[in-house]
């Protein structure tokens, strides 16, 4: 217990791009973690990732429309999650400071978004694929899209890579050459998610620049389903209060929370007492 609560309080600490970066790696064990149970109790084997992969096939996207977003948390292998990670984190810790973390977000998702829209729409255009249907996963089009947003605002902006610095708008140029190129050489969709994104990334930074943000309604529909949870669970709190009346001993001492808390920001969470840690867990459950 005290394991998952100082687990929880580190990841609560995190900006949105630890945030996200964490959800990618745990996405990315769980399959494997599924698999072996599958397999000790000889199950028949399915693939838990194609409840979340997205398909160019429109049947497909009808039973499972969260693929359109889904699919970027889960990843082929360890390289292909390491890249993406990598491209996200360095070209979005720059945009999180830049224009923080409500921006970074809409970058990231709706990143995702175009990237899927982009693979549907080809794969259902292009008289080269008639009859393929082959699904998709990877943050590729997500880490575009905040990395060409970068870019396409400082076009400066240099990375060190070894022992030179290159200018992002080199790199940008460089990746969008690659996908265009290996579009017939294999990964068709994932080049083209990869441009998909990227379009979207400098798209937000042209419409930001002229003060308009095309990106709320993101905000806007989380927001929404924020309110819809929040509603729900002070109806559970309603009926708990009606269920019991709670004594003088159940409740918490706010000065002693407070107390807790001040200990916390200046020797950090793993200075706390198993005792505080119980108290300032049980809290948070009120």
């Amino acid at each position: 217990m005290e394991l998952i609560n100082n687990l929880r309080y580190k990841y609560s600490n995190l900006d949105v791009l630890g945030q996200i970066i964490v959800w990618m790696v745990i996405c990315f064990v769980l399959p494997f973690l599924f698999n072996t149970i599958i397999f000790l109790f000889n199950i028949n084997s399915f693939s838990l990732i194609s409840f979340f992969e997205v398909s160019p096939s429109f049947y497909e996207l009808i039973y499972k429309p969260w693929s359109l977003i889904t699919y970027g948390f889960f990843h082929a292998d360890l390289w292909h999650l390491v890249g993406n990670m990598l491209i996200l984190y360095y070209s979005g810790r720059v945009v999180l400071d830049l224009f923080g973390q409500d921006k970074l977000f809409k970058i990231f998702f709706i990143g995702l978004l175009c990237g899927s829209s982009t693979y549907l729409i080809s794969y259902n255009l292009f008289p080269v694929f008639e009859g393929l249907k082959p699904p998709m996963i990877g943050a590729s089009a997500g880490a575009m899209a905040v990395f060409i947003f970068l870019a396409s605002y400082s076009p400066r902006f240099t990375f060190r890579i070894i022992f030179f610095d290159v200018k992002i708008i080199y790199i940008a140029v460089a990746f969008i050459l690659m996908d265009l190129i290996q579009i017939p050489s294999g990964n068709a969709g994932g080049h083209l998610a990869h441009l998909g994104g990227a379009a979207w990334g400098y798209f937000y930074n042209s419409q930001l620049s002229i003060g308009k943000d095309v990106g709320n309604w993101v905000i806007d529909l989380l927001n929404y389903f924020k309110t819809i949870f929040k509603k729900n669970k002070n109806i559970r709190k309603v009926y708990k209060a009606k269920s019991y009346k709670k004594s003088s001993k159940e409740s918490i001492d706010q000065q002693k929370i407070d107390v807790i808390l001040d200990k916390i920001s200046k020797s950090g969470y793993d200075s706390l007492t198993k005792q505080e840690k119980d108290v300032l867990f049980k809290a948070g459950q009120n």
